[in-house]
């Protein structure tokens, strides 16, 4: 019986530091609760600069330009459209409005960049779309050789995923 007693006493004694180290592990557990911050940042604006041009223009004529728009953000962007432009007064008898460009009209989905198929302008990244411009039918005899500002503006979203 002495035999028994001794194994009891070794299972038992082992049984009880197990327990023991049970309790003292929900002893020293916790939990916490709190809150965290977090901050966002500004967007900052886009600029239009202007692409490619060509000396085609003349009276009554349609012809393309191409437009940069840069995205100085750190995140993607999709233009959604670009406003319709018109010249100012060049060389004081050509005429403001001697040229105009057609908008492009607003598509939530994104515009498509001139290669035809991107719409993302990636962060610090830059854009190019194909504008549709005008000359009016009747320019002053001043409007011949001249470079034509057209005051453009855009509107942008993010396009974060």
């Amino acid at each position: 019986m002495r035999k028994s007693t001794k194994i009891t006493a070794v299972v038992g004694g082992t049984a009880l530091t197990l327990a023991t180290a049970g309790i003292a592990y929900a002893a020293w557990s916790s939990s916490g609760s709190g809150s965290g911050t977090a901050q966002s940042t500004t967007s900052t604006d886009s600029v239009i600069a202007a692409g490619t041009s060509a000396a085609d223009l003349y009276p009554g004529a349609t012809k393309s330009v191409t437009v940069t728009i840069s995205n100085p953000n750190p995140y993607p962007v999709l233009v959604t459209s670009i406003s319709g432009g018109s010249s100012v007064l060049v060389n004081s008898t050509c005429a403001a409005g001697s040229v105009t460009s057609d908008a492009k009209a607003l598509n939530a989905a994104g515009l498509v960049q001139s290669d035809n198929s991107t719409k993302t302008i990636a962060p610090s990244g830059s854009g190019t779309y194909t504008l549709v411009t005008h000359m009016i039918a009747d320019p002053d005899n001043a409007c011949k050789a001249q470079s034509f500002s057209l005051a453009l503006t855009s509107t942008l979203v993010s396009n974060a995923s």
